[in-house]
């Protein structure tokens, strides 16, 4: 198959992009989400429109920045409105919000004459995810091997921003709901609080239900029976001093039940304990504020559990647990298998400006707090001057630039180190997995990675496998989703004509797709016997006909500093690891020479990475020296 460098799209996209997405929705969006800002009395109203907001050209160019040791950095300004409801009076005003750090071309940041890059991070993406526990059993402690292993299943609950939940079935059948730092609740009193009956819960329920009253966790004969019959007795010495939860039927009754069980009364008979409970529930899952699945998970959370909740609902409701509830329950009877973690439809790329935007939004929420308490302690009118401080939000922009472990100084050792670096992904970092505890299935190869992570270039030592590299032609998508480019093949026929299809992992899984070395009719046809392909986790033989997409290149599954490798098929993979990562630690020639054996993509490296001078015209070179280069043009109407 011939190979076009030239759709080799460009390198630097996922940094710029990001940051482009930031400068046009995010920061609209984050000042939105502040608005408006009231004192108790409700009688002043502090209103921000962001959709007018402005940018001042920076003090300094980036050369100036870099020599003097400054910021690349502009101001922002917002036009901000104060309305006095009493004295019926309204103020107009630009205000400064913040100093922000801007991207320059070639993707980086330049703060104090350094350059900074924001490292992409790879996250499980918001949802929900059914998994297993196996609970092992010794009835004897010198055995082996365990004599019983129980298969019981949870589900996670995972959210941008708040408390993760688990649905969990425990080894005695009972169902909780357990949070990363909180009591452990039974479910039945959880769905009550949320505003259900019993009617409804048990008509779900009772398909798939042996027993209504599975959903208490208080031991009954029926259980104990089970119980028995999958352990002895000696292992029901512990159970049977477990504490029995009292039953509730009306949310009032569980809100109560719910404040003792956080502590909220501390010990104490409140008569407002009931409302304690509700306010903490609300806080805790049902406050936008505080709690946020993101759109994504939203729709991430309908396609698993069937529902047809609107996507700008990013709270938890109560019919997203009972469809939960439900799901877990029929997971157990085997109407439904778990899901693979590890599958690249389940985790999302935050970019840098996504992550800057997650900053720039704590930067505003100081800045909301601030407001109040200074309306709150001022007895006439304050001015806009006196409530509105821009250094809240550029400290938090600082902490982020200077102590977040994704914002490194730029690797700047030769042109490969740089675009690798604004290439990185990364699962370390806030929100991600620990070096320590990741386990070797986090770091593995998963056939879901083929054309989207490099199977090849990743560190030695603690980070193996948690820090990796895009591949070639990888993009990612405005949610997160890492895509890579396919042709179309119609009954045996590759499309190419069509253009490219770019499917992320999620869309990929059901599709039959062809390697992409494959010698093509001068019609474009496939060859008639056998072609190697995949199949979901599978890679097998297929025919032309039943064959749905081809990959684009060969390079299409390895990254910019692997494609390099001239040969690299004929080497073993530890080496061609190696040397992937050995490439970047040479140091540039002070007169550099094309290789002796190149592979075509070294050009394409030095351009996009910023390092090359790129004229702005194509023409003729003319003069060169070691102080300036001349280039003739030729008129527009002439250049073809």
């Amino acid at each position: 198959m011939t190979r076009h460098r030239f759709f080799i799209p460009d390198l630097m996209e996922i940094q710029r992009q990001s940051f482009f997405s930031f400068l046009e929705k995010g920061i609209i969006e984050e000042i939105s989400k502040r608005n408006p800002i009231t004192n108790v009395e409700k009688d002043i109203e502090i209103f921000f429109y962001p959709e007018y907001y402005q940018l001042s050209m920076p003090h300094y160019t980036i050369n100036q920045a870099m020599f003097q040791q400054k910021s690349y950095v502009s101001k922002l300004y917002i036009p901000v409105q104060l309305t006095d409801k009493k004295r019926k009076r309204i103020f107009l005003k630009w205000m400064l919000i913040a100093q922000l750090p801007l991207m320059t071309k070639r993707g980086n940041f330049v703060l104090n004459g350094s350059g900074l890059v924001i490292v992409n991070q790879l996250i499980r993406s918001p949802g929900i995810y059914f998994r297993e526990n196996l609970h092992e059993i010794y009835l004897d402690k010198w055995n082996p091997k365990p004599d019983i292993t129980l298969r019981r299943y949870y589900a996670d609950l995972i959210c941008l921003k708040g408390t993760w939940l688990r649905l969990s079935i425990e080894k005695d059948f009972s169902m909780w709901a357990k949070m990363k730092k909180g009591p452990k609740i039974p479910l039945l009193w959880l769905l009550i609080a949320m505003g259900f009956n019993e009617r409804i819960l048990f008509s779900v329920s009772q398909p798939t239900l042996e027993s209504p009253n599975r959903l208490l966790v208080s031991f009954n004969k029926e259980s104990e029976i089970r119980q028995k019959k999958l352990l002895k007795e000696e292992t029901l010495d512990d159970t049977k001093q477990k504490q029995k939860y009292s039953y509730v039927s009306t949310p009032p009754e569980a809100w109560k039940k719910l404040s003792d069980l956080a502590n909220l009364t501390k010990g104490k008979k409140n008569k407002n304990a009931a409302e304690l409970g509700r306010k903490w529930l609300f806080k805790k899952f049902m406050n936008p504020r505080t709690y946020d699945l993101g759109k994504h998970g939203r729709v991430s959370l309908n396609r698993k559990l069937g529902l047809t909740i609107s996507p700008y609902q990013t709270t938890l409701t109560a019919l997203d647990l009972l469809a939960a509830t439900n799901h877990l329950m029929k997971l157990e009877k085997g109407f439904y298998g778990i899901d693979d973690i590890d599958h690249l439809k389940n985790r999302r790329v935050r970019t840098s400006g996504e992550l800057i935007q997650t900053q720039f939004g704590i930067g505003l929420l100081r800045l909301e707090k601030a407001i109040r308490s200074k309306l709150a302690s001022s007895p006439t009118t304050p001015t806009l001057n006196y409530l509105i401080n821009s250094k809240l939000v550029n400290g938090a922009l600082k902490e982020f630039f200077g102590s977040n472990p994704l914002s490194q100084f730029m690797d700047q050792i030769n042109p490969l180190a740089e675009i690798t670096h604004k290439r990185r992904l990364s699962s370390l970092g806030p929100g991600g997995v620990a070096r320590d505890t990741a386990t070797l299935a986090v770091r593995g190869i998963h056939p879901s990675h083929y054309g989207r992570i490099c199977p090849i270039e990743t560190p030695e030592g603690k980070n193996t496998g948690l820090v990796n590299s895009l591949t070639t032609y990888a993009r990612v998508n405005f949610v997160g989703l890492i895509e890579t480019p396919f042709y179309k093949v119609y009954n045996g026929q590759v499309l190419k004509t069509n253009g490219f299809s770019y499917l992320s992992a999620n869309q990929e899984e059901k599709m039959k797709i062809a390697t992409p070395d494959l010698n093509l009719s001068p019609l474009g046809f496939l060859p008639t016997e056998s072609i190697p392909g995949r199949v979901e986790k599978e890679f097998t033989t297929l025919f032309r006909k039943d064959i749905d997409y081809i990959g684009v290149s060969p390079v299409q599954m390895i990254s910019v500093a692997t494609s390099l490798i001239p040969f690299l098929e004929h080497d073993d993979a530890n080496r061609a690891l190696m040397g992937s990562n050995m490439q970047r630690q040479a140091v540039p020639l002070i007169r550099p020479q094309k290789p002796f054996v190149g592979t075509g993509l070294e050009g394409r490296a030095v351009s996009d990475s910023g390092h090359a001078l790129i004229a702005k015209k194509s023409g003729y070179v003319t003069y060169s020296s070691g102080s300036k280069i001349i280039v003739y043009c030729l008129p527009n109407n002439l250049v073809k």
